[in-house]
């Protein structure tokens, strides 16, 4: 009862937020990206991991030049910038005065976990940080990875858009290597905006469009490609073809993103779209859009939202419409644990593997030798943790022996097919840093109100 209580006050306080809900407004992307790049003088440097440059100019400690290579681009004595695997300007490199690397010790690795370990989701965040915890003490007492242990650095973003600017300039000047960004609204856009333009290394959870980052990589299939998964997955997976569909989404970047692939190529695979409707965060009541869907005759309504989906739900369901109801962003444990039999029987696809998956398993047997064992219904998402964390040692091995940021970037873009059961399949590449295209099938739900699994993750269905 008390998690559910916990539960339940999150969904009234955070709306559509959550410890993996994607992000707001696209356009945050573009008022964000100068924070840094705009930077002069002791702001550039401070933005910049604090690079100390030689009497000449060059940077001490540069990159070797050459494509995809690090080169570093000198200016008489001003602030050197890193050319990136794309070729473009991506921020200073990060070297101190002796040649040393910021993060890197003879004996460690120094990552930034950038989350709300303040603010509204405190306590979701903080078990979910048990996941990279406990891969991190199982790395470590294997010797580390390289023969370097992992150092984790909790930057707190507070969930707030100022707060991510300042986590961002926190984890550019707290001795690390590169950063990890597993949740956030705001705070995301704002953190990895400024992150990317001062060179740094960033590897985020839930991309909503993949906005054209240079050295962020997203960790889960864009907002976008499950638009693209669920049209398919309407027509071939839920019987959809010869039936009109709808789709009602919550008016922010991320479930935007989703609709706006899912209608026209639902309409390109033969679908009948008969509407959609927009809703705000924490709209009061969700009847008038609803009843203009039923009105318009639609037979499967696609839900696009997060906690906002309980709120649908009930209004369709008080006003005695029960359409075939799927979706996309609601699809945490936490969520139905709230909505509980509102979600019976809710086909729908997600960006990671359930807990009844074999992965679990695993995970769980983990936390429990390392003392933080606990109920699946109480995970609250510790175990995407637990599979980011996996991959970011997966980063950290390929950056290779003397690791660097830019070693960091070439090792992440040379990752093809990596599958560790949690997140879809991931291969990145000097043009493409949004790594997975693959969705989770799921059901609701499992009898303790998990998300059940119904097959393999897929692109298309």
């Amino acid at each position: 009862m008390r998690r559910t209580a916990v539960v339940l006050v999150l969904v009234l306080v955070t709306g559509a937020c959550s410890v993996t809900t994607p992000r707001r407004e696209t356009g945050f992307v573009d008022s964000r990206r100068g924070v840094a790049a705009s930077a002069t003088g002791e702001d550039a440097a401070a933005l910049a991991g604090g690079e100390v440059l030689g009497d000449d100019g060059s940077a001490v400690g540069g990159g070797t030049s050459g494509a995809g290579s690090g080169k570093v681009a000198t200016a008489g004595g001003g602030g050197a910038a890193v050319t990136g695997a794309r070729g473009a300007k991506v921020g200073p490199a990060a070297a101190g005065p002796t040649g040393a690397v910021t993060g890197v010790t003879k004996d460690t690795v120094a990552v930034s976990v950038v989350a709300g370990f303040s603010g509204p989701l405190t306590a979701m965040v903080t078990r979910a940080y048990d996941g990279l915890a406990t891969w991190q003490d199982d790395v470590n007492a294997a010797g580390g990875i390289n023969g370097r242990k992992v150092v984790l650095k909790k930057v707190d973003h507070r969930e707030t858009a100022d707060g991510g600017v300042a986590a961002c300039k926190e984890a550019l000047s707290n001795g690390t290597l590169f950063a990890i960004v597993p949740e956030g609204v705001e705070a995301t856009l704002t953190a990895v905006s400024c992150l990317d333009a001062a060179g740094m290394p960033t590897f985020y959870y839930s991309a909503t469009t993949d906005p054209k980052w240079k050295v962020a990589f997203a960790d889960i299939v864009t907002s976008a490609q499950g638009g693209a998964s669920m049209a398919s997955f309407v027509r071939n997976r839920l019987g959809g073809a010869g039936k009109k569909m709808g789709v009602i989404y919550v008016n922010q970047a991320s479930y935007k993103s989703f609709a706006d692939t899912l209608v026209p190529e639902a309409k390109r695979i033969g679908l009948d779209v008969a509407g959609s409707e927009s809703v705000e965060p924490n709209q009061a009541s969700f009847t008038a859009p609803l009843l203009r869907l039923k009105n318009a005759g639609v037979q499967v309504l696609v839900i696009s939202a997060t906690t906002d989906a309980v709120g649908i739900l009930r209004d369709a369901k008080s006003m005695g419409w029960n359409p075939l109801f799927t979706g996309w962003g609601f699809q945490f444990d936490f969520v139905t644990g709230a909505g509980r039999n509102l979600f019976d029987g809710v086909a729908a696809l997600r960006a990671y593997a359930t807990v009844d998956s074999p992965a679990y398993e695993k995970y769980a047997a983990r936390m429990q030798a390392r003392g933080r064992g606990r109920n699946r219904t109480d995970d609250l998402e510790g175990f995407s943790a637990y599979g980011h964390a996996l991959l970011t040692g997966e980063v950290i091995k390929r950056a290779g022996p003397n690791p660097t940021r830019q070693t960091v970037i070439t090792g992440a873009e040379s990752i093809k097919g990596y599958d560790n059961g949690i997140l879809g399949p991931i291969t990145w590449s000097a043009s493409d840093h949004v790594g997975s295209l693959a969705t989770f099938p799921t059901v609701c739900c499992n009898s303790d109100y998990t998300w059940k699994r119904t097959g393999p993750p897929a692109a298309t269905y």
